[in-house]
């Protein structure tokens, strides 16, 4: 009887889940890997969105001395102005393409980011030849996802942050 409870509790939880079926954790974990070895030395994986304001907005980036934007925002801005929300899989290619392209060929006028933010920094230096298309891949998904999706905050938990 146990083993039938436990079963129903586990496919209670998959079946509840409001995970789209096109996050992939293993996936998710690799580009976040990345993201720690290539891109922090620059940008921040996560603030909470009223402290990057309150820096960016008041104390013109000199309360937390930002060298680029964070991955949060990064993850936010990249749903709202690449490709169409209303398919994931989709979305997720045209962001991975957008980094490419950014990636390798960094343009002010390419940035999706608020000018309010971009404005405190200097242009990214090209990666080209210092991360592959594969880590772009990873990295993106895990950008996409970083943030929640579409605003719900569910893939990453910053209490693993504040245990660090």
């Amino acid at each position: 009887m146990k083993t039938i409870v436990s079963l129903l509790v586990f496919l209670s939880a998959v079946f509840a889940s409001d995970v789209p079926e096109e996050f992939d954790k293993l996936l998710y974990e690799k580009g976040e890997k990345v993201f720690e070895k290539k891109c922090m030395e620059c940008h921040e994986k996560y603030m909470d969105i009223p402290l990057l304001m309150r820096n960016f907005i008041e104390e013109n980036n000199k309360l937390l001395n930002l060298k680029a934007p964070t991955g949060n925002e990064i993850s936010f801005r990249l749903k709202q102005q690449i490709g169409h929300r209303d398919d994931i899989e989709f979305q997720l290619h045209q962001t991975e393409e957008f980094m490419k392209d950014y990636l390798f060929n960094p343009d002010r006028a390419k940035t999706i980011c608020l000018e309010g933010v971009i404005r405190h920094f200097k242009t990214m230096p090209s990666l080209k030849g210092k991360v592959s298309e594969e880590e772009i891949y990873q990295v993106n998904h895990y950008l996409y996802f970083l943030e929640g999706f579409n605003g719900i905050n569910s893939f990453f938990h910053k209490e693993e942050l504040e245990l660090k």
